[in-house]
């Protein structure tokens, strides 16, 4: 059966290119995208909620 070996195949390319060295080298590359990201949002859905509050003039903090 062709499809049981090609699925072998496709498993042993993915444990082979998938290493804790490669894996642990992508987070490290989205660490600082985050470390913007997360505060960045954060900031931008607490002034929603103070300019959505205002115009009926319930601004909490």
């Amino acid at each position: 059966m062709e499809g049981v070996s090609g699925m072998k195949a496709v498993i042993t390319a993915l444990t082979s290119a998938l290493t804790t060295d490669t894996f642990f080298s992508v987070i490290v590359d989205i660490i600082p995208f985050l470390a913007i990201i997360v505060p960045v949002s954060l900031g931008f859905y607490m002034l929603r909620k103070l300019i959505k509050g205002a115009g009926k003039a319930k601004v909490r903090v």
